[in-house]
């Protein structure tokens, strides 16, 4: 099992399946019990606030080792206008600043244990790859401050991350119509993802982080990892897709056949799987065309209601593009990540 860690920050992890199949329970991981005696509320505030500065500081290490690799020429050569980079630019330096504002309530709350950086790794051989991904992180972003906005109660902490949430998705708008010269996404709502899947999706990017720390101790608590379900890499509405994941959590039970789940809004499409000689297959539903950021997951049984307790894998990411600013159909390619 594939040590699922959103402990981009901290933490004895790493994502690595063959190395975190060996890793006990996370409870048992750490080595530091330093942490700060805080109260029930800025403990729960706490864990909260380093989550949310784990994938910040994902997004900003994606874009200080990308933006180095790439000069505005390697832009301009690619036939990107030279607004294209300096967008690029400032989206990196509000992500600095939501890293700099969640540090600083964390050293507020007392809670230093929280505080530190992870290494991150990420395959980016060219511009496009780089618009790809950053366009996927953006999405990751929105649907993961879309369902944690759930777990704040506290109104200072609920407003700061529905201003985080409203730039992440200012910036993904901005990719898919600027960048990508595409129509708006035709969907009213974001799709919110849980704790458990984002922790999922972002450990695949930790390359290393300091020893010693105990991720039960800062993280919010019970965080679990998902198989990780991989998709093909290009995927248009309609198709018949393969899927493969490690079914460690799927229980034959007669009336809760495996579907597949695709995320539209606040709610979701299923779809049955299909059991073949090469494995598990699912087609695309149509109506997924321009619906843009689509999540998907396998979960046991076809109800509506995705919750932890009918989770089978995932999720993987699909992007659905609309037509393109003339009014031109858009050639879908690669537009997946398995993560």
């Amino acid at each position: 099992m594939r040590l699922l860690s959103l402990c981009l920050c901290l933490g004895f992890l790493l994502p690595i399946g063959a190395l975190a199949a060996t890793l006990p329970p996370i409870s048992q991981r750490g080595l530091k019990t330093s942490r700060a005696v805080l109260s029930a509320t800025d403990d729960y505030n706490g864990r909260l606030l380093t989550f949310a500065l784990s994938l910040e500081e994902l997004a900003l290490a994606f874009y200080n080792s990308s933006l180095s690799q790439f000069s505005p020429g390697h832009f301009n050569s690619d036939g990107y206008a030279s607004h294209v980079r300096r967008g690029y630019e400032r989206i990196q330096a509000t992500t600095q600043a939501h890293v700099d504002y969640l540090t600083s309530e964390l050293t507020s709350l007392g809670d230093l244990d929280a505080l530190g950086s992870c290494d991150y790794g990420f395959s980016i051989n060219s511009t496009r790859q780089f618009i790809d991904m950053s366009e996927a992180i953006h999405a990751l972003a929105v649907s993961t401050y879309t369902g944690t906005l759930r777990h704040i109660h506290t109104s200072k902490y609920k407003t700061a991350f529905g201003s985080m949430l409203g730039l992440e998705a200012r910036y993904a708008t901005w990719i898919s119509t600027t960048v990508k010269n595409q129509d708006l996404w035709n969907s009213p709502f974001e799709s919110p993802l849980t704790l458990n899947d984002t922790w999922t999706v972002a450990g695949l990017y930790v390359t290393s982080c300091p020893p010693g720390t105990n991720p039960a101790e800062i993280f919010p608590q019970n965080l679990v990892d998902w198989p990780v379900l991989t998709i093909p890499h290009t995927v248009n509405p309609g198709d018949s897709i393969s899927l493969s994941f490690n079914d460690t959590l799927h229980t034959v039970t007669p009336g809760k056949p495996l579907h597949a789940a695709f995320l539209v809004g606040s709610g979701a499409i299923t779809a049955p799987l299909t059991t073949g000689i090469n494995g598990y297959s699912v087609t695309v539903p149509q109506s997924l065309g321009g619906r843009g950021a689509v999540w998907v997951k396998v979960i046991q049984g076809g109800s509506l209601e995705i919750t932890d307790s009918n989770m089978v894998a995932g999720p993987a990411l699909m992007i659905m593009p609309s037509q393109d600013r003339t009014g031109n159909h858009v050639k879908i390619v690669d537009n997946t990540l398995s993560w």
